[in-house]
């Protein structure tokens, strides 16, 4: 049981980070400043979740 909470928690968390992220990036553009690097970060962060998500 304890297992499946700390399962449930991961993946709300990381599904969290990605909005942060997409705020971020959607933030910063409408400021017209640089985006770029934490788009760049933005895609590694979805493609690491997706692999612990498959593994999950």
């Amino acid at each position: 049981m304890e297992r499946e909470k700390l399962i449930k928690k991961l993946l709300h968390v990381l599904e969290h980070t990605e909005e942060h992220f997409e705020t971020i990036i959607s933030l910063l553009k409408e400021l017209n400043l640089n985006y770029s690097e934490y788009e760049e970060l933005y895609k590694k962060l979805k493609e690491a979740n997706e692999k612990i998500k498959g593994t999950l």
